[in-house]
């Protein structure tokens, strides 16, 4: 699927999350139990205006495989909570993440975090990829290029891509179009990290989707 076709299905998708706003049926009394508050609002949403998570991201984390949504199952609880509050402060933008995190609190952060990083599920068998770009992605990914002043990905995102948490995510098998799109992000400003500056300015496009076709492949279960 191209760049410009994941754009549109999450630009699609905001008028139907309006919808879903407006008409669908009040949730249910959330529970005081952690595991089922998650699972609740995963299911749900809240009064307050947060979506059923599954809608987007699936109930078992491995959303609908396009790469529009990201692979949630297995992250670390610490980084997705993070990241949902990151939303409601504004940090990170989005037009689709920010209304749906502030109809959380933080104790519902917290349960929906632990929800999908307990959730399993079946990975998408990622499409062909040349072996000269999975080579290039390698490459990168283990050893960085010094001649555009980029690191090896896995001195931040860890061996094979497993994640260092709580501040960095899981990238191996990530979907590959999910993982281009925050270079763009950055690149226009949306996101902001340290670490990210120079990767996403100093990456040409096909370096980027040589990285994301690389980490697509790897699998997490054989990465720990």
């Amino acid at each position: 699927m191209k760049q410009t076709s994941i754009f549109r299905k999450a630009a699609l998708t905001l008028p139907f999350l309006g919808a879903v706003l407006t008409g669908y049926p009040a949730a249910k009394p959330l529970p005081t139990d952690p595991a089922q508050l998650g699972a609740q609002i995963v299911a749900q949403g809240t009064k307050n205006g947060a979506v059923a998570c599954a809608r987007c991201h699936g109930f078992d984390g491995a959303a609908d495989g396009s790469g529009a949504f990201p692979r949630l199952d297995g992250q670390s609880p610490e980084y997705l909570a993070n990241q949902l509050l990151a939303y409601t402060s504004g940090d990170r933008k989005n037009a689709l993440m920010e209304p749906i995190a502030r109809g959380l609190n933080d104790a519902e952060i917290k349960a929906v975090a632990q929800y999908y990083a307990t959730a399993r599920a079946t990975s998408f068998a990622p499409g062909f990829q040349s072996s000269q770009l999975l080579a290039r992605g390698e490459q990168l990914a283990k050893a960085g290029d010094l001649n555009v002043r980029v690191e090896a990905c896995e001195s931040c995102h860890g061996p094979n891509g497993r994640g260092m948490p709580p501040a960095m995510p899981y990238i191996a098998g990530q979907y590959s179009h999910y993982i281009k799109l925050p270079f763009q992000m950055y690149r226009q400003g949306y996101r902001k990290t340290a670490q990210m500056g120079d990767p996403a300015r100093n990456l040409r496009d096909q370096d980027v989707a040589a990285v994301a076709a690389y980490f697509e492949q790897v699998s997490r279960s054989a990465s720990k």
